[in-house]
């Protein structure tokens, strides 16, 4: 993979671990606060399914994800 691709996949992957680990604080703030939390909630489980998704391809293209710094956390969990 050139050196353009893995900085895009990085970046993008970058990006949405933090969207992701924003949407879970959120789900916990709610929480706190005895509101609803639905919302935050689906927004968790779509950045984690993009998140999934682009390891998916990566692989699937036969690429090492890991090169990528490309690792799916569990989901519910903080992503490092």
């Amino acid at each position: 993979m050139n050196t353009e691709s893995v900085n895009f996949i990085k970046d993008h992957a970058l990006l949405l671990k933090e969207k992701y680990n924003e949407s879970l604080a959120k789900i916990n703030e709610a929480d706190i606060k005895g509101e609803d939390s639905s919302f935050y909630q689906g927004q968790s489980l779509a950045y984690y399914d993009a998140l999934d998704l682009i390891k998916s391809q990566v692989e699937a293209f036969g690429y090492n994800s890991k090169e990528v710094n490309l690792v799916v956390p569990e989901f519910g969990k903080q992503a490092t």
